[in-house]
């Protein structure tokens, strides 16, 4: 008995000395297998945070932090131009820069005064009651009589004979372009377009007809145009434009062909029939369309007439 318990203590001696003096990678390769699917789950938490981290991070970069806007503010009380922030609509995409495609050009051209309304509303009445009784009934014969064609060659002709209305005024404002061409259209025209009834220069030589006449001599060396007028059977004009008038009649062939008044009246009065026969419809939209027909004609009269000052 004694023997066995000296046994059993030696034993336990030895089993405490092999414990003791055992490598330590034993116990930590031990608790490194036990913790490993804790590290792993710890892991995977880490890959999501960084994950979401990086959203938020691009986020915050795309909107401006609380110090740039305090500083935009800064510079705005100042009276700088704030910092561009990041994030921000510049200065260069904003609407500012759109073009508006309503904007006209009516504070250039400068207004028409009309001191002489009460005079002009009665003529201008005067003159559509001879329009619609007179002039419109005879260009609808007219044009039922008349070929298209024909009506054409007699616009031609007549558009032909006022070249030296043309010629002068575009000399008297030194335009050598548009001087240059009324001639080669009267020498071509003339010639070889039968007296012009043939527009030859236009559609064989490509040269761009001219619409000069001296009231746009006038208004181009600075000459006001006055007050509005409507004068009997010729309707809308202005005081500069019945002054062009007079001279442009000396300068009209007619005047020094015509063997008497009446037949240069007479021709007068075929010229306009046959003008009118192109735009009867045309004038019969516009009055339909018009809410005050007087100040119609008025306001585009006077736009038509500045328009042709600054071609």
């Amino acid at each position: 008995m004694n023997h066995f318990r000296i046994l059993s203590i030696i034993c336990g001696a030895l089993c405490a000395v092999l414990l003791v003096n055992a490598p330590g990678d034993t116990f930590a390769s031990a608790s490194h297998s036990f913790q490993s699917p804790t590290v792993s789950s710890q892991s995977a938490s880490d890959l999501v945070f960084a994950q979401t981290s990086e959203v938020t991070i691009n986020l915050e970069k795309k909107m401006p932090s609380q110090m740039d806007i305090e500083k935009a503010n800064e510079d705005s009380i100042q009276g700088e131009k704030p910092s561009a922030l990041d994030g921000a609509v510049s200065e260069s995409s904003s609407f500012s820069d759109i073009e508006d495609p309503f904007a006209t050009q009516a504070d250039e051209i400068p207004e028409l005064k009309d001191p002489l309304e009460g005079y002009n509303r009665f003529m201008f009445n005067v003159n559509e009651n001879i329009y619609d009784y007179f002039m419109e009934p005879v260009a609808r014969g007219y044009r039922a009589v008349l070929h298209e064609d024909i009506r054409i060659a007699l616009k031609n002709v007549f558009d032909n004979a006022m070249s030296p209305v043309k010629f002068v005024s575009s000399v008297v404002q030194g335009d050598l372009d548009k001087s240059a061409r009324v001639l080669s259209r009267m020498v071509i025209n003339t010639t070889v377009g039968l007296g012009g009834i043939f527009d030859v220069a236009g559609d064989g030589y490509a040269v761009d007809n001219v619409n000069e006449d001296f009231d746009q001599a006038l208004g181009y060396h600075g000459v006001n145009t006055g007050p509005y007028i409507v004068l009997p059977f010729f309707g809308p004009s202005t005081a500069r434009g019945m002054a062009g008038r007079v001279v442009d009649s000396f300068l009209n062939p007619t005047t020094f062909f015509s063997p008497s008044f009446l037949v240069g009246a007479g021709i007068t009065m075929e010229e306009k029939v046959n003008d009118v026969s192109f735009i009867i419809e045309d004038k019969k939209s516009i009055n339909e369309s018009a809410i005050d027909e007087y100040e119609s004609v008025r306001d585009f009269y006077h736009q038509y007439r500045e328009g042709l000052l600054k071609e």
